[in-house]
């Protein structure tokens, strides 16, 4: 699963965006500050500051790390209908501040943990996934201390954007953080593809399902997603796990960050697609969540003309 020489340096060239999926035709969004009255409850540990230029608003919330306590600051939020609902958290990113911040999400199957780099990506909406969301005034979005990272932990504001209907499949990555013509390229000698990003970059759920932990020498950090279709989805090299073994996952909800874990030689995402033991190209269903149309059925997927088959020293990543 090497990277393609070529793309490396565009790798490093790349200034992500973290975007989320695209939000559904018909919603309606609410926005919570830190300091919107009586939307926002931390304890007296929770500072307020206003150094950064990248905050919103006039000032938001810090505080130090706890491996004993989650002592979380909450987000209160009104949401008027059930269902799926995008979920986006700003701050302001320092190179000393924490770099697996946990955010936690209350939803109708329990709270969600997502795990976030707050070295990076500041001063914009970034996502955290869609989850399914219960009607009601509640404390949606919480931050906590429990990290054994060091550095600043920071709320500053969420955006929720629900929907009338269900998000049904997500691109893998957030939208700009490739163009189109690179959910096309071929693999090197098995179907599957290496999608070039950055260390770091949010992986999503393409569909809904259930996560199985990968740890080893070859996809190094990953996941195998299986989803309610019956397939397995196979994401490798992550930098770090956003949800643990077993967690049943939301489309769009993030998983993971991506990395250079394993048998890689330079960050990206390696995806794959499979059919019980049969391996599937996954270019065309990547290319029609792209363009926002339903993807074929992985049963129908093909099994060549997605890869290099002169390339035969490729290390292939093991079923699970």
């Amino acid at each position: 699963m090497k990277l393609i020489t070529r793309w490396l340096s565009t790798v490093v060239a790349v200034s992500l965006v973290l975007v989320g999926p695209a939000s559904p035709a018909a919603a309606a969004t609410t926005t919570v500050d830190n300091a919107t009255a009586d939307r926002f409850a931390a304890s007296a540990e929770w500072g307020t500051s206003a150094w950064s230029a990248q905050r919103y608003g006039a000032d938001y919330r810090f505080a130090t790390p706890n491996t004993t306590i989650s002592d979380a600051a909450w987000f209160k939020a009104s949401i008027a209908e059930a269902g799926a609902h995008l979920v986006e958290v700003w701050y302001p990113s320092d190179s000393g501040y924490n770099s697996a911040t946990p955010f936690m999400v209350a939803t109708t199957g329990g709270v969600r943990g997502v795990a976030v780099d707050q070295r990076v990506n500041g001063g914009r909406w970034v996502s955290l996934g869609t989850f399914t969301l219960a009607a009601g005034d509640y404390n949606v979005v919480g931050v906590s201390r429990w990290t054994s990272q060091p550095g600043y932990v920071v709320a500053d504001a969420v955006r929720i954007t629900s929907s009338t209907g269900a998000v049904t499949f997500s691109l893998p990555l957030p939208r700009t953080s490739l163009p189109r013509t690179e959910y096309d390229d071929p693999h090197h000698d098995y179907p599957a593809i290496d999608l070039p990003v950055g260390t770091g970059t949010p992986a999503y759920a393409v569909r809904a399902g259930t996560v199985t932990v990968i740890n080893d020498s070859s996809c190094g950090r990953g996941i195998n997603l299986t989803g309610t279709d019956g397939a397995i989805y196979t994401y490798c090299h992550f930098s770090s796990w956003s949800v643990s073994n077993g967690a049943a996952v939301n489309p769009g909800q993030q998983i993971g960050l991506t990395g250079n874990t394993g048998n890689s030689t330079g960050p990206h995402l390696h995806f794959g697609i499979r059919t019980g033991s049969t391996r599937r190209c996954p270019q065309n269903f990547l290319l029609a969540l792209y363009d926002g149309a339903t993807p074929p059925a992985a049963s129908s997927l093909p099994t060549t003309g997605c890869f290099y088959t002169s390339l035969t020293s490729e290390e292939v990543v093991p079923l699970g």
